[in-house]
C-alpha cells in the first residue's frame, strides 16, 4: 500500500513539474507577445534612442520600440511565473480536495492526457505563432534567432509589413493623391486581392451547395429511369485527375469571353459530383414518410425540398458549404491560370501572395503578413460552424 502510494505520489509530482514547465513556456510566449504587439503599436514612428544596455554597460543607440521591451522583459517574465503558479496552485487544491485514492488515480489520469493534449495544442498551432511573429518582424531579421532558438519574439516590432500589404504607408498613400500612381495600379494591395478571394469563396459555395442538394435530393428520393447506372457513372469521373478537365475549361473560359473575370474563377467548378454523393448519401436516412405526409397536405416539390429536406440536412450542407469555400479560398492553380494580372479586380489572393515571392529571393515578412489576414475567414467559420460540420461528417457513422 505504501508503494502504491509513494508511486502515484512521484507521478503526480512529475506531472506537476511538467506542467509547471509547460505553462511557463505557454504563458511567457504569449504574454511577450501581446507586450510586443502593445509596444510596436504605441512606438510606431518614434525615432531611436541612446540606450544603455544592462550586460555590457555600452551607450548604444537603438529602436524605441527595442529599447523598451528591453526594460518590460523583466515584468513579463514575472507575469508569466505568476500565472504559472497560480495554475499550478489550482491543479494542486483540486488534488488535495479528493480524499478517495481512486479518485486520485483518476486525477492523475486526466492530468496527464491533458498535459498530452497541451503539447499537441502547441506542436499544431506554433506554426501559426510563428507566422505572426515573423509578419511583425523588420525586412531581413525574419529568419535571425534569439540565443533560444525557441524563442521567436521579434525584438525589433513593427508593423510595416501590414501597410505594405495593405498599401497604407504613407509614401505610398501620398504618390496616389499626388496622382503619380493611377486608379487601377492603386488597387494592387491586399485588401483587394482579400475581398476578390472572399467574393468568389463564398459565391461558389452557396452555388455549389445549392446545385449540389438539389440533385442530390433527385438521386436519394425521386424514381427516374436509370438513375442508380447514372449515379454510378458520374461517381465513376470522380477517378479521372482534376489536372486532366483544365485544358478545356480554360478554352472554354476563353470562348465565353470570361478570361480574366470572377466567373472564371468558379464556374468551371460549380458541379460537385463528391458534394451530390456526400448529401446524397445523407439525405437517404430521411424517412420518406416525411415528404409523403408534406405532399398530402398539398406540398409542391419546391415546397418539400425547401421546408422538409434542407432543415433536417442543414448539417451535411453546411459542412459541404465549408469545404468548398475552403477548397476555393486555396485554390492557387486555376486562379493562377485565368488571372488577368492587368486588372487587379481578377487577381485572388492565393495569386497575390504568390506575387511577394521574386526569382531569387522572397519577402518573407510580406508573406507572412499577408498569411495572417488569409486565414481569418476560415478561422472564423470553422468556429461558429464546427458543431454542424462535426455533427456533418460523423452523421451516419453509427448504424443503430
Amino acid at each position: 500500500m505504501m508503494k502504491n502510494n509513494f508511486i502515484r505520489s512521484i507521478a503526480f509530482l512529475l506531472l506537476m513539474a511538467i506542467m509547471l514547465v509547460l505553462s511557463y513556456g505557454i504563458f511567457n510566449q504569449l504574454v511577450r507577445f501581446v507586450g510586443v504587439i502593445g509596444v510596436s503599436y504605441y512606438s510606431d514612428g518614434k525615432a531611436p534612442v541612446q540606450y544603455v544596455e544592462p550586460e555590457t554597460g555600452k551607450t548604444v543607440r537603438m529602436a524605441y520600440s527595442k529599447a523598451v521591451l528591453y526594460d518590460l522583459n523583466q515584468i513579463f517574465v514575472t507575469i508569466a511565473c505568476g500565472l504559472s503558479i497560480i495554475l499550478v496552485l489550482l491543479i494542486l487544491k483540486n488534488y488535495v480536495s479528493l480524499r478517495l485514492v481512486e479518485t486520485r488515480i483518476e486525477f492523475i489520469k486526466k492530468l496527464f492526457i491533458y498535459e498530452l493534449l497541451t503539447v499537441g495544442v502547441v506542436l499544431v498551432l506554433y506554426p501559426f505563432f510563428w507566422m505572426m511573429c515573423t509578419a511583425l518582424k523588420p525586412s531581413g531579421q525574419e529568419l535571425v534567432l534569439q540565443k533560444n532558438p525557441l524563442d521567436i519574439i521579434p525584438v525589433e516590432p513593427t508593423f510595416e509589413n501590414f501597410k505594405k500589404v495593405l498599401n497604407i504607408d504613407a509614401k505610398k498613400l501620398a504618390l496616389v493623391k499626388s496622382g503619380k500612381i493611377d486608379a487601377v495600379e492603386s488597387k494592387k494591395n491586399f485588401g483587394t486581392y482579400f475581398m476578390n478571394s472572399l467574393l468568389v469563396a463564398s459565391t461558389a459555395a452557396m452555388l455549389v451547395t445549392l446545385f449540389s442538394s438539389m440533385a442530390a435530393y433527385v438521386f436519394s428520393k425521386k424514381n427516374l429511369p436509370y438513375k442508380d447506372k447514372f449515379f454510378m457513372a458520374l461517381l465513376a469521373t470522380m477517378l479521372i485527375p482534376g489536372m486532366m478537365f483544365m485544358v478545356p475549361q480554360f478554352f472554354m473560359i476563353c470562348k465565353m469571353g470570361l478570361f480574366g473575370t470572377k466567373w472564371a474563377m468558379f464556374l468551371p467548378h460549380l458541379a460537385s459530383v463528391f458534394g451530390v454523393f456526400m448529401l446524397k448519401q445523407f439525405m437517404d436516412s430521411i424517412p420518406d414518410s416525411l415528404l409523403e405526409a408534406a405532399q398530402i397536405d398539398g406540398a409542391s416539390e419546391w415546397q418539400v425540398f425547401r421546408v422538409v429536406i434542407v432543415p433536417l440536412s442543414i448539417p451535411i450542407i453546411l459542412t459541404l458549404f465549408l469545404l468548398t469555400f475552403l477548397s476555393n479560398w486555396s485554390n492557387f492553380l486555376w486562379q493562377l491560370i485565368v488571372t488577368d494580372f492587368d486588372n487587379p479586380l481578377s487577381i485572388t489572393l492565393p495569386v497575390g501572395l504568390a506575387l511577394f515571392k521574386g526569382q531569387y529571393t522572397s519577402e518573407l515578412g510580406l508573406i507572412m503578413s499577408a498569411s495572417c489576414f488569409s486565414i481569418v475567414p476560415i478561422a472564423i467559420l470553422f468556429i461558429f460552424a464546427q458543431r454542424y460540420f462535426i455533427e456533418g461528417m460523423t452523421q451516419g457513422a453509427v448504424k443503430e
